[in-house]
């Protein structure tokens, strides 16, 4: 398409930067294809560190340096060029009459006025022209404004305030108006109130041109006085950094020199120590060597004699040397003890700290870049060093397509909670603000907003296995390193990230087949053996610590630990009940429940878990139901019952409790939330998820809120977004 084709479809605003309001110049377009002058975007690359599109909002990192390497928009620049040689070479007059000229048509190469080009638009060959509106000055455009445009050269004489229309002598309509008894006001009247509106308005937008100027020359200040500060505060660490090292340095060297200095004193008395008994040692041989020459010869009774009363004296100077503290101490113990203080200070205050002033909020760094489920509640923290301006902050909440979802601002002991919620499903930007206008640092904060539903399957457990390999999932928990770990009857265990990709396998020492796991804390877990029909408690290496219930538990099942009580609870589903041990001492302490259908009684126990206020949710797999009992073992009440609807139970397996107290059920075939009181909430799996004995649950991830399910039937892992 030709430059006069597209100047048919053009306005004087599609050529002006969105920025600037001024033709472009150089115009630059981003990734998105929206287009800016280089000027204006070197511009906010210096106020602001970075390039956001003023259209869509995406943000670009960008360097000074890379802005000029941006691709020409070689179509607006073409335009802006073609539009410039034909506003240069405008005549004085219409090239039909002597009007100011308004028009262009490139077709015919004329310029015209307004009237003109009414006139040449009735013309059915030429209606298709391409024409472009010349930019003509104000002045010139109000004189013409007064010409009527359906009557030429006729002047506007009246206005209607109804039909908001001007007229001349010769239009129509104002004789209606005036039948229909409208608000018929003269011309003049019109155009003194519209250009006294315009005055004012005019007049408050300068007043808000100088305002924003003002806090624009503050926010420069600042930046400046900021970065100032940033060398300053860069200089004061090297300083201090290197006045540590020196003192650290001046320090080693006297210890050093007092360790050569012990050293030394400490030589020369071991020195001593060895030569005085070498030279007894020679006294001893010497007399040695005279003794035996005396064997058998009684003529050397006197000589031996002699050397006995030798042989004494040396004994006694032995035994004066071991009284000697100062002989008697030759093993030297010498050690180094740091400053426990120092140490401690380092640990907890470092070599310094840095603090904002002047107003500055910092979003917490984990709270930068957030992901969630689609509707799942989320806050950010903001704190702040001064508390004097409570209520000052403000949050915006969107997207790219300009949906906005509510936030609310809560202030607590120096520290600001931004809370909210999206649900659309796609990348959504939180605009944190400062009524001060002071830097939020972290701001905007980033959320990309996860679909709920199915996110991935671990497909065939027993691939990653090398023992029983013909055992199906039973269970999956989160490990310490933020791992998944997948339990299957065997003493394999294998190790999967969020996403579901494999890390590795892992091997129990024991011969041991694990059925349903627990995390403890402090690297220790706890684990149902199915093959020694007792519990175990391991280190981070897996080795055993203690066992629990050796020849009381004959079908050990779901574990789970109270970690105020110290209390381990073990699902037995031969013996219908709950076993409850101290996890210090491996003692059993009591037991909950017997088998039967009534409420209280449990049939085949499944699977048990503990609340955040210490009450016992058992999951009761024969009686269809799920039941809660307090700390002293008294049933509380049944919190789902039986049935095949959604917000009932058939046969459940697994249940956990989620870090908003809420409980995540699984029961064939479907995995549902319930409150904690057993309010249904919402189911988590779709009916063609796959779900099939679905058993031991974890939940893997807080934001997004995320869930595996050993999938047992089907031996694999289903990982769920809810």
């Amino acid at each position: 398409m030709s430059a006069k084709t597209v100047l048919k479809f053009f306005d004087q605003r599609d050529l002006e930067c969105s920025i600037c309001l001024q033709r472009f110049t150089d115009p630059k377009a981003l990734n998105c294809l929206h287009t800016y002058c280089l000027n204006c975007l070197q511009d906010l690359m210096r106020r602001h560190g970075k390039i956001r599109c003023q259209k869509c909002r995406e943000t670009y990192d960008l360097k000074d340096g890379d802005l000029k390497h941006l691709k020409c928009n070689e179509t607006i620049s073409y335009l802006v060029e073609y539009v410039e040689k034909i506003e240069s070479e405008k005549p004085e007059t219409c090239s039909r009459c002597l009007n100011q000229p308004q028009h262009y048509c490139s077709e015919c190469e004329m310029y015209m006025c307004r009237q003109c080009i009414q006139q040449h638009k009735m013309f059915p060959t030429l209606e298709n022209h391409s024409l472009y509106t010349l930019d003509t000055d104000i002045e010139e455009q109000s004189e013409d404004s007064l010409n009527c445009q359906n009557h030429l050269n006729k002047k506007l004489e009246d206005y209607c305030r109804t039909c908001k229309l001007p007229a001349c002598e010769d239009c129509k309509h104002i004789v209606r108006c005036y039948r229909n008894k409208h608000e018929v006001i003269p011309m003049k009247i019109a155009l003194n109130e519209i250009n006294t509106t315009v005055t004012e308005t005019m007049k408050t937008a300068e007043g808000i041109k100088r305002k924003l100027k003002e806090r624009l020359d503050v926010i420069t200040k600042d930046r400046s006085e900021f970065e100032s500060n940033l060398k300053l505060s860069r200089t004061a660490i090297e300083i201090h950094k290197k006045t540590i090292i020196r003192k650290v340095k001046e320090e080693t060297k006297i210890m050093m020199a007092n360790l050569k200095q012990i050293y030394k004193d400490q030589s020369k008395v071991i020195d001593r120590q060895v030569k005085s008994i070498e030279f007894k040692l020679t006294q001893v041989n010497t007399l040695m060597e005279s003794i035996k020459k005396t064997m058998n010869k009684p003529t050397e009774t006197e000589n031996l004699a002699s050397y006995q009363t030798t042989i004494t004296v040396v004994e006694n100077d032995a035994a004066a040397d071991e009284l000697d503290k100062s002989f008697t101490k030759t093993r030297i113990t010498l050690k180094f003890i740091p400053s426990p203080q120092l140490v401690e200070l380092m640990n907890h205050e470092g070599v310094g700290r840095l603090i904002t002033v002047g107003g500055v909020h910092n979003v917490n760094k984990e709270d930068e870049n957030i992901s969630v489920t689609k509707g799942q509640p989320f806050s950010v923290r903001v704190s702040r060093l001064a508390e004097s301006d409570v209520g000052k902050l403000t949050a915006t909440l969107s997207n790219s397509s300009g949906a906005k979802s509510a936030t609310e601002v809560t202030h607590r002991k120096g520290e600001y909670t931004v809370t909210g919620r999206c649900d659309l499903e796609g990348d959504w930007h939180m605009d944190i603000n400062d009524g001060d206008m002071s830097h939020v640092i972290g701001s905007p904060v980033s959320i990309k907003v996860e679909p709920v539903g199915l996110v991935h399957t671990i497909d065939n457990i027993s691939e990653y296995k090398e023992h029983s390999k013909t055992n199906k999932v039973t269970d999956v928990v989160l490990d310490t390193d933020g791992c998944m770990l997948v339990s299957s009857y065997s003493k394999d265990l294998i190790k999967f990230d969020q996403s579901g990709s494999f890390v590795s396998k892992i091997q129990i020492p024991q011969n041991v087949q694990v059925n349903r796991m627990h995390q403890i804390g402090n690297g220790h877990m706890v684990y149902s053996d199915e093959l020694g029909k007792c519990v175990v408690m391991c280190d981070n290496q897996y080795h055993e610590i203690r066992t629990f219930g050796k020849g009381v538990l004959k079908y050990p099942d779901g574990v789970t630990v109270n970690q105020k009580t110290r209390m381990l609870y073990v699902a037995d589903r031969e013996c219908h009940c709950v076993f409850k041990f101290n996890i210090d001492d491996g003692s059993l302490l009591d037991k909950i429940g017997s088998k039967g259908s009534e409420a209280g009684e449990m049939n085949k126990t499944q699977d048990v878990a503990v609340t955040n206020e210490g009450h016992v949710i058992v999951a009761d797999l024969d009686n269809h139901r799920i039941q809660m009992f307090d700390g002293n073992d008294k049933l509380i009440k049944i919190l789902v019952g039986s049935g095949v609807e959604d917000g009932k139970v058939k046969g459940p397996y697994g249940i956990t409790i989620d870090m908003d107290g809420n409980m995540i059920v699984s029961s064939n075939p479907k995995l549902q939330l319930f409150d904690q009181n057993g309010k249904f909430i919402k189911r988590i799996d779709n009916k063609d998820d796959g779900l099939d004995i679905p058993s031991g649950i974890a939940v893997i991830s807080e934001r997004p809120r995320r869930v595996a399910v050993a999938n047992h039937r089907a031996n694999n892992v289903k990982i769920f977004n809810y």
